[in-house]
């Protein structure tokens, strides 16, 4: 009687268990991760909508940093008080020095360094003046410090938004090579499909 529980106890343990390793096999299956088995559905569920975008050049060995351009369509006088404004409420920082503006966003090792695009270089302080000429373009870029450093994830995601902020002023985002950024192509960035 007692080996006869102890079997019946064994049969049930072991069909338990049989069910649930199925259960897992059927799920691997379903989503498609089960090692050496293609999923016949014509869209996967971990595939993103940016994957068919061309994902954006961040990296600019000349300058040695990671970043994205805005250009602008109609460069005022108007435009570079927006540009002011908008670096305040960022919170960006005027140096003095460089005449360029500084935004520590989530990694103050790595800052975000923001420019004048056209001609490359300078930005008034928009304390006192907006500049003697109208805005064309603003670069955002992220210093390399070293050959095999890749950017912080987080800091791409404070570029991003930024960069999404100067579109919203009437501009164009491209990237390191000059090609046109998208909305897709800066969810990419986002994502860690940039080129970096």
């Amino acid at each position: 009687m007692e080996s006869m529980r102890l079997v019946l106890v064994i049969a049930i343990i072991a069909g338990w268990m049989s069910l649930n390793g199925l259960l897992c096999i059927a799920y691997l299956w379903l989503t498609g991760r089960l090692p050496g088995h293609r999923q016949r559905s014509s869209k996967r569920r971990d595939d993103s909508p940016d994957d068919n975008v061309e994902a954006p050049v961040l990296i600019d060995e000349k300058a040695g940093a990671w970043g994205l351009f805005v250009m602008f369509d109609t460069p005022d006088m108007g435009l570079n008080q927006r540009v002011g404004g908008l670096l305040a409420t960022a919170g960006a920082v005027h140096e003095s020095r460089s005449k360029t503006f500084t935004l520590a966003g989530e990694s103050p090792r790595n800052p975000i360094l923001i420019a004048n695009a056209y001609p490359p270089g300078t930005l008034p302080s928009f304390n006192q003046d907006n500049g003697p000429a109208p805005i064309k373009g603003i670069s955002l870029k992220m210093a390399k410090k070293n050959r095999s450093a890749t950017p912080n994830k987080m800091q791409l995601a404070k570029l991003v938004s930024l960069t999404r902020e100067f579109i919203r002023l009437g501009g164009k985002a491209v990237d390191a090579d000059k090609h046109p950024v998208t909305e897709a192509g800066l969810q990419a960035v986002i994502n860690g499909r940039a080129k970096v």
